[in-house]
Order: structure tokens, then sequence, then C-alpha cells
């Protein structure tokens, strides 16, 4: 069978782009592909981490961990990925670590991963999240393709209790969670600790104190919806601050009385200059919205209940309850939209005025 030279090209590329992807898993902590991902570094023990990966993980070892006989899917890496200015590869593929402080003042040249080093670092992260909330402008870092920000799944839920799925085995025999998260135990314990429920906040305690972690996060639950938008932004290449996002800086219906915050997953209603339109970064799907629809979007995803909905909107657009409800009723179903979760403060404190 003839195979085309960019067709051999990209075969054999393969290996080492679901290297790469299996690498964004353990830097995000966001599983997509594998139940579990371990990254084994140089002289780490591949046996040991070799008896308990199972079919459904992946392993990434560095090319001098020695040899692999697993059942998980196994790619090699060269470099490390600990210490600011690494890089690590598979193959030609590589990606940088950069701390979320210099990301604003260095040049991005390829693809880079952005952690917490210091307190200062996380308090930045903090005051541009409260920033992009109040106005709708985001860090230009996290905004950037390129851009990949470590433990984001641990950033949106740091009190749920998960088995880790993103592991490092390191060189000196310690386990730890994720990219910069707590030691949980050592090399011979590996079977045991990594089928331990633990806030996903360890993946992020390495760097930050806990303490500091959870004070920073809580009354912030809004963190995941924030991260979701800066994919919007990067998905539909949208102008900083230009255009608008509901809940960054705008929200259609201001009426304050808004007491909830859409989940992370929902679509986003955004007023862009082709109209208001509903977008959905995990579908991809975008829909033009008349303005009355957007405004049913709104009522809709920050309220607590249909009740709140249903009597916001018909006093915004002067319905009766049953047209409201009607309305409310059919969005969800049409759009996938639902009733958001009960916010610690009023969710219009932080948004600007609507239209």
């Amino acid at each position: 069978m003839h195979i085309s030279s960019s067709e051999a090209s990209r075969k054999s590329h393969e290996p080492e782009l679901v290297g790469a992807r299996a690498l964004r898993e353990w830097i995000t902590g966001e599983q997509e592909q594998y139940s579990r991902v371990f990254l084994v570094e140089s002289g780490a023990s591949a046996e040991t981490v070799a008896a308990v990966a199972r079919e459904d993980d992946a392993v990434l070892l560095h090319a001098q961990s020695g040899p692999y006989d697993g059942p998980a899917h196994a790619f090699r890496f060269t470099g490390a990925l600990s210490e600011v200015g690494d890089e690590l590869f598979f193959g030609e593929r590589g990606v940088e670590l950069q701390d979320y402080v210099a990301t604003a003042f260095v040049q991005i040249i390829g693809p880079t991963t952005v952690g917490f080093f210091d307190e200062t670092g996380w308090q930045s992260f903090l005051d541009d999240a409260d920033l992009a909330r109040r106005t709708g402008v985001f860090p230009s870092s996290l905004i950037d393709p390129r851009v990949l920000l470590a433990n984001r799944r641990a950033l949106a839920a740091p009190g749920e209790l998960a088995t880790p799925s993103a592991i490092r085995v390191g060189s000196d025999g310690r386990i730890s969670v994720g990219l910069q998260g707590e030691v949980i135990g050592e090399v011979d314990e590996l079977a045991t600790v990594i089928e331990s429920r633990l806030p996903r906040a360890v993946a992020l305690g390495g760097m930050v104190p806990r303490q500091a972690l959870i004070e920073g996060l809580s009354g912030r639950g809004w963190i995941g919806r924030y991260l979701h938008a800066t994919d919007l932004i990067k998905m539909l290449r949208l102008a900083n601050g230009v255009e608008k996002i509901s809940g960054f800086g705008w929200s259609f219906v201001d009426d304050a009385r808004a007491d909830a915050e859409p989940s992370a997953s929902d679509p986003f209603l955004l007023e862009t200059s082709d109209g208001f339109v509903l977008a959905d970064v995990t579908t991809l799907r975008r829909q033009l919205l008349s303005p009355m629809t957007a405004k049913v979007v709104d009522a809709t995803q920050t309220s607590s209940t249909p009740e709140l909905a249903v009597d916001r909107l018909a006093r915004e657009c002067g319905l009766s309850e049953s047209d409201a409800n009607a309305l409310c009723r059919d969005a969800a179903t049409a759009l996938n939209i639902h009733f958001g979760t009960r916010a610690h403060a009023s969710r219009h404190t932080a948004s600007g005025s609507g239209r």
C-alpha cells in the first residue's frame, strides 16, 4: 500500500502527538482520554508503575527511566517539567514551564504551561480573575492559545474529594500529585496512595499553602466559569474586552436580582458585532439569538430557581408569568442551558451595567 510523504510524516509523529495529549491531561488534571496519567522522572522506578498502571492509564516515561512492560499506554520524553524554565519534549514537540507572573513580561514563543511558584503568583492570578470579573478584560497570558494553565481541575473544584488522576513519580522516590502538588507518599506505597481520596487542592499545595488556596477560592464560585471563558476567547478569537461575555463585566438582564452562577460548562451568552451569540466550549456550537431569547438565557442561567427566573423575565420584558414560564422552559430544552447555582453574593456586584 502506497503511503504519501505527508501521511508517512503524520504517522511517524502520531506517538509524539498522543504523548503530548496525555501530558496535557497530566498538567491540567482534566481527564479526557485516560483515567490516570503517571509521569515518571529520570531515575524513578518504571517497574513499580508498570505494576499498578491499568490499560486505561497513560505512563509518561523519561528516556532514561529504564524498560517498561505494563498494560498502560507508554510514551517516552526527554527533559523535565519541575522548575521555571524547564522544557519537556516528545520528539520535536516541546512545552516550557513558566511562572504565572512572568508570563505577563516574557515573550511566548511556543507551547507553555504556567503555574504558581509562590504566593505572589497565586495572588496575581486571583487579582487578574477579579479584574476580568469586573471589567471583562482577561489576562493576555491565559487567552494565548499557546499557554496552558496547570492544575485547572483543582482550581475549579479545590474541595472535591477524588483519587489522583495526575501522579508524579520522582527520581527521589517520592509520589506527588500533578505538576506542583503535595507529596502523598513514597514509591513503595504507590499502589495504596493513588487509591486515596484526597481534596483536589493537594495538586496546588506544593508551592502555595493550602489555607491560602482555600481562602483565595472561597467566595469565588465562578472560577471554573472564568477558566472556561478563557477557552471561549481562544476558540472564537474574541477581541479582549471588546466582545461582551455575560458574567464578566456585563449582564444583559441587570436587575440586581440575580442570585446564581451558571455552571462552568453551560454555554456562554455573548454580545458581539454580529449580535447576541450563545457559544458552547464543550460542543463548539454557536448560534445567533434574538434579544428576547438572549434575555431568557441570561435570566435562566443567573437564577437559582425557575420561579425566580420567570418572575425576573416577566418584569424585564412585560410578559405574563405563563408566557415567561413557557419561554424559559423552551430555552432550557432547545439551547441546553440550566438554572444556576446559588451564589454567596449577588452576581450583579461583579458585573457592569446591562443595556
